[in-house]
């Protein structure tokens, strides 16, 4: 018998040996070994977790004298907060959590709880998660609305009616009617913010839609993109890559930084944009100060009726465009300048410059 047979009658057996295993009942009331329970087994644990599971705990707490603020730490699906309570801080927290089982995916989910720390005026809650499967943990609570609301790695928020919040979430975002200020960071989501006395937050990849603050606004903004309205009080703005659009501020405005879109209409205070490889665009219907400094990217200033002011543009390695008004720069080598007074009353004064990238002046 050559070694090719020998090979064949050994593949056999293996082939035999294996549908044996898989096929054959297990003995009873021994452990042998089954190479059948052995993939079966396999089999089970990259199904993962089937069950599903959920625990519905309800709680009230009366508010300790002295205290200043709720944080609420690793709620990891949703929170929902509203001032509207009086003297206790009432909470739905659920619970949704996998398992082997649906037994064991709702023992999971009862493992997960919302743990109280009275830390000096803060009164922490703290979601603790069991180490095995997977849980979801949502929060609906009632505050009293002078309380601070302190969100700590948590994702998708609505807070309503409260003193003031502090932000350190990711997703959907929605505060509204928030009576004091707003700061911490965002990020990978819709921030909105209606009604607060100031806000003062870093965003990261963001898409902020922000109204109605009163005393200011002071953004370190990256990515993204983020919309102010209706909103007063001195502005600071950072960006990188950020598409920010302001509309109608009352105060003084000034937006540093780099790459990305500005776009101004309608300012009301004293207004200086300096950022590199920025298209700018500032829309004016009465005349205040204006710096604005971009390089590489247009610079564009509107003219909605007749404001009156001093301009001074100067664009280097580039040109500068005036039709609408039938003005020509002079132009000396690649740069260019132009020194207007447009109307009678022009005590503002708007300095625009630009390199490598065009001015132009225009009506709406």
């Amino acid at each position: 018998m050559g070694k090719r047979e020998l090979f064949i009658i050994l593949w056999f057996v293996v082939v035999g040996t294996l549908a044996f295993q898989f096929t054959a009942p297990p003995a009873t009331g021994t452990s042998s070994f089954s190479l059948g329970r052995f993939f079966s087994r396999a089999r089970s644990e990259m199904r993962g977790n089937p069950g599903r599971g959920v625990n519905v705990t309800k709680n009230s707490i009366p508010v300790p004298a002295g205290l200043r603020e709720v944080r609420l730490i690793g709620i990891n699906e949703a929170v929902t907060v509203v001032g509207d309570s009086k003297t206790t801080i009432d909470y739905d927290f659920s619970v949704s959590s996998t398992g082997p089982d649906d037994a064991a995916a709702l023992a999971l989910a009862k493992e997960t709880v919302l743990g109280r720390d009275d830390v000096a005026d803060s009164l922490v809650l703290r979601a603790k998660y069991p180490e095995t499967g997977s849980q979801r943990s949502t929060v609906t609570m009632h505050v009293p609305p002078g309380l601070l609301v302190h969100l700590e790695s948590s994702s998708d928020a609505t807070v309503t009616a409260v003193a003031g919040v502090h932000l350190e979430a990711s997703g959907d975002v929605t505060l509204t009617d928030i009576t004091g200020g707003v700061t911490g960071a965002h990020q990978d989501g819709d921030l909105t913010i209606i009604g607060a006395r100031s806000i003062k937050l870093r965003l990261l990849r963001s898409k902020g839609r922000l109204s109605k603050i009163t005393d200011g606004l002071t953004l370190d903004a990256r990515g993204g993109d983020t919309e102010v309205t209706e909103s007063a009080g001195a502005m600071e703005v950072d960006e990188v890559r950020n598409e920010l659009t302001v509309t109608g501020h009352r105060g003084p405005i000034a937006v540093r930084g780099n790459d990305g879109r500005v776009t101004i209409r309608q300012p009301l205070g004293e207004t200086r944009v300096d950022v590199r490889r920025a298209e700018v665009e500032v829309e004016i219907n009465r005349a205040v100060p204006l710096t604005l400094i971009t390089s590489e990217e247009p610079l564009r200033l509107v003219l909605e009726g007749a404001p009156a002011f001093t301009l001074d543009a100067a664009a280097s390695s580039a040109a500068i465009q005036a039709v609408d008004f039938d003005l020509k720069p002079e132009v000396s080598e690649s740069d260019a300048r132009l020194s207007h007074v447009f109307g009678a009353n022009n005590d503002a004064k708007i300095t625009l410059r630009n390199t490598r990238g065009d001015i132009i002046l225009r009506k709406k």
